[in-house]
């Protein structure tokens, strides 16, 4: 595929920044191809062509995460120093399609009786994005979590906690299944969640101001780092039981040492889930110094983990040298 051709796993590794401009412009392709093609289908299809361009990358990223777990030794906490690179790049994956999807709810018309040479064949903002529309006051709260969260006479901070939590964990579940199934099929999960963070923040934007819009988009990243990165981390446990399954052929301890890697993963995601659904509750209860202690614990426990990995890469500058 052309992505391929372009970036080599190693020219992604160095550079995962080039990913976000790459996800902004596939998202961009994607949205008018879609639109043009597929007008009634098009909020979906353009998550579904991101995804399809980007799974071989992650593809062949994920066979060398497997093939690096079962070789290292002597390595503390070498189950997540080994994964950081992926983490990466999915997130500048993700941070590309929500300035993309950001921009364009900007951008496009709510109307062609006004549009002019180029811009008419821009498609409508209600048939870009019909169905992450349809989802925007779930995200408010107004209609998911209204009486746990929201309702001053109903609202219930451990009900609250609860509701955040199962309903981001089986978000979670489905990225395991995602990437079980189709290696890196996570992708479309998150691009999903991308889009809808994205179109929100452009809304915002549309109907108050673009500093309206980057408040909104800032008051997401307490829980929101904590609650996407657990979909990071559940969707490369996934997508390494997917690439040693596919395999067939394993080196002796291979799925002993896949098997504990991946529980390790699962067991900080769902950690990582817990802190974010935490937090979010705090905040909307207005429990400052709780959600702040929430926040702290999220990075002692983050600060922790990537020391060795800054170990292992000094160890791997040094073995080259």
């Amino acid at each position: 595929m052309v992505l391929e051709s372009l970036f080599s796993e190693k020219n992604i590794e160095k550079h995962p920044i080039f990913l976000f401009f790459m996800a902004f412009l596939v998202t961009s392709i994607g949205l008018f191809v879609s639109a043009r093609t597929f007008p009634e289908s098009s909020s979906i299809l353009t998550i579904a062509f991101v995804a399809i361009a980007f799974m071989p990358i992650m593809h062949a990223l994920f066979l060398k995460e497997e093939k690096q777990e079962i070789t290292e030794k002597d390595m503390p906490f070498s189950f997540i120093s080994t994964h950081f690179d992926v983490i990466h790049i999915y997130s500048w994956i993700f941070i590309g399609m929500i300035f993309a999807f950001s921009f364009w709810i900007v951008v496009l018309p709510e109307t062609s009786d006004s549009c002019e040479g180029i811009t008419c064949l821009f498609p409508l903002k209600s048939e870009a994005f019909s169905e992450q529309t349809k989802v925007h006051y779930q995200l408010t709260g107004k209609v998911t979590g209204g009486q746990e969260c929201f309702a001053s006479e109903t609202k219930n901070f451990g009900s609250c906690f609860e509701l955040i939590f199962l309903n981001n964990f089986w978000v979670m579940i489905l990225a395991i299944i995602f990437s079980f199934i189709w290696g890196a099929g996570a992708i479309f999960l998150l691009g999903w969640n991308a889009s809808v963070i994205g179109i929100f923040i452009g809304l915002e934007i549309t109907s108050k101001s673009m500093e309206s819009g980057l408040i909104r988009a800032i008051s997401y990243l307490p829980h929101g780092i904590p609650e996407v990165l657990a979909y990071f981390i559940a969707a490369i446990a996934g997508g390494i039981i997917s690439t040693t399954i596919s395999k067939k052929k394993f080196l002796p301890h291979e799925l002993r040492i896949v098997f504990i890697d991946t529980l390790l993963l699962l067991l900080l995601a769902t950690l990582t889930l817990f802190i974010g659904a935490f937090i979010e509750t705090a905040a909307i209860f207005n429990y400052m110094e709780i959600a702040m202690a929430g926040i702290i614990a999220f990075a002692i426990l983050y600060f922790i983990l990537y020391i060795p990995s800054v170990r292992y890469r000094i160890r791997k500058i040094r073995h080259k040298k």
